[in-house]
């Protein structure tokens, strides 16, 4: 063989390597099916805790009486109570709370009505004010509201009970760029930027190492003239919503919550302290309701593979001895 020709092949070699160094993994971040730990009984906590009187609030559909909620804190609990097929039942609950219900209480407006029934506690209730313009004021020491949604397993959409379809679960990660995210009120939202975040985040269950995700949507308006958008971050490693800090939430619409939107002021304080006392701070925080506690334990039974080293990490050492090994035996012959 010419030297010539030698050369060719090695060249053949070296653009072979650069292709398999850029071939994408078998784990996309395109991947929408389940993770691993979503199974029967799994669930997942988020909290926000703030200092301020009003710390976030949403909009509850209460028998079709719409009753707006405000507080301090909140705690998000979505349980996987059964699964059937390609389909999981899912209980979300939020529950709003306050350290000091005479500075920062727990509120409730709702239009006065004759045949609505309060849903929550009676001990609960500190007082109750009929306001202007036919609305009623109540203020409360705690409030939950919830209920029950689907989700179907292989593509990661949502819809309440009835069938009706709300988007993409907030639960786990598997969003591309201008995809169909949410139908909020009926209108398309699309994901706007899926982007790489080069820092480990910490959140109050544990701290999870770069790279992680941040997924934005176009922007939408509530009947009330609100204007938000979906900003999340996930771990790509497990597949897990770290926060989520307003709307659209389709898992929240499928239950009767709009207008969704939470801070917490708790995380920042935790940096500030260390930082105050001379300790190297870790890590990021990330906005909104954050995750406290998860069930991410290896299943028994998980709907798919627990994430892993991707094989194809293998491919660059494998392909540079076999275009050593070639190279030399081919450099050889053409002598």
């Amino acid at each position: 063989m010419k030297k010539s020709s030698g050369r060719r092949f090695l060249l053949f070699i070296f653009v072979s390597i650069l292709a398999l160094i850029f071939v994408p993994s078998t784990a996309s971040l395109s991947e929408t099916s389940a993770p691993y730990w979503f199974h029967q009984g799994s669930f997942v906590e988020y909290k926000a805790v703030s200092y301020h009187r009003i710390g976030g609030g949403f909009v509850f559909n209460a028998s079709g009486v719409p009753v707006a909620v405000t507080g301090p804190n909140i705690t998000v609990v979505f349980k996987v109570l059964n699964i059937t097929g390609d389909i999981a039942r899912v209980r979300v609950t939020l529950s709003v709370s306050t350290g000091n219900v005479a500075v920062a209480p727990v509120t409730v407006l709702y239009p006065t009505n004759g045949t609505f029934k309060p849903f929550w506690n009676a001990s609960d209730v500190i007082n109750v004010t009929r306001m202007p313009n036919n609305i009623t004021r109540v203020v409360l020491k705690s409030l939950t509201v919830g209920g029950e949604y689907e989700i179907k397993l292989s593509n990661g959409w949502v819809y309440d009970l009835h069938g009706n379809p709300y988007g993409h679960t907030v639960l786990w990660d598997g969003f591309t760029k201008n995809e169909t995210f949410a139908l909020y009120y009926g209108k398309r939202v699309v994901i706007t930027e899926v982007k790489i975040i080069n820092a480990t985040l910490n959140t109050y269950y544990s701290s999870f190492p770069k790279p992680n995700l941040l997924v934005h949507s176009t922007h939408v308006v509530a009947p009330d003239g609100q204007i938000s958008f979906f900003d999340a971050f996930y771990s790509p490693g497990y597949r897990i919503c770290l926060s989520f800090i307003m709307d659209p939430i389709p898992d929240f619409h499928a239950v009767g919550i709009y207008g969704f939107m939470w801070t917490d002021d708790r995380a920042l304080a935790i940096d500030e302290k260390l930082t105050k006392n001379g300790k190297i701070v870790n890590g990021v925080w990330p906005q909104g309701v954050i995750l406290a506690n998860a069930t991410l334990g290896e299943s028994t039974t998980p709907a798919v593979s627990s994430p892993g080293p991707s094989k194809a990490r293998y491919l660059l050492p494998v392909a540079v001895g076999i275009a050593v090994v070639a190279g030399l035996v081919t450099y050889r012959r053409g002598r």
